[in-house]
């Protein structure tokens, strides 16, 4: 029995994050993202404000992709509802991930360049949610578009060595899918 079968199913909260990948060119993918945040029952916050039910956040981020370099080419953020007044001001705040690549090691550079009083918590969320489906999507991006099979390269997958349990170096799927790894 799952905890939401015990619980009395009163939702009060949610906060969904959608991602989806267009295909802009042969080179080039579209990533959008939108975080929506919902309230569902009225209260007083610990500052003695009133939050009243409904829509609390909810910003989009669009992200232009190389599919090669997996290079950031563009960036578009709207913020369509915030809780405060100087919320709007952080439209701008990604504008410098311009040029970044999203490979190992972007989510640290991301937290250090726009984390903390530097950016928005919700965008930060949203765009690190983001990345690895950017990169899914230009690995789909090239397969789609490609007329015919290319031949199997021990290169391939690499980067998938060690990122998570089943692609562990020592692993049954990295010697199903003969990846050289790095002694």
């Amino acid at each position: 029995m799952s905890f939401l079968d015990q619980c009395d199913k009163k939702n009060i909260h949610n906060r969904n994050i959608d991602v989806a990948t267009y295909s802009w060119d042969a080179d080039h993918v579209l990533v959008v993202g939108e975080l929506k945040e919902q309230r569902y029952v009225g209260f007083i916050n610990n500052f003695g404000e009133r939050i009243v039910p409904g829509i609390y956040h909810h910003m989009k981020i669009e992200l232009l992709i190389d599919t090669r370099t997996k290079t950031i080419k563009d960036v578009a953020v709207s913020l369509p509802r915030v809780p405060r007044g100087d919320c709007p001001a952080m439209v701008s705040s990604l504008d410098q991930i311009k040029g970044m690549n999203i490979t190992r090691g972007f989510s640290s550079k991301i937290r250090k360049m726009v984390g903390g009083n530097k950016g928005c918590a919700h965008l930060n969320t949203l765009l690190l949610a983001m990345a690895p489906a950017a990169v899914q999507g230009a690995w789909i991006n090239i397969a789609w578009l490609q007329k015919e099979a290319v031949p199997p390269d021990p290169q391939t997958g690499r980067h998938l060595v060690d990122s998570c349990w089943a692609w562990r170096k020592d692993g049954p799927l990295v010697a199903e899918k003969g990846i050289q790894v790095e002694k």
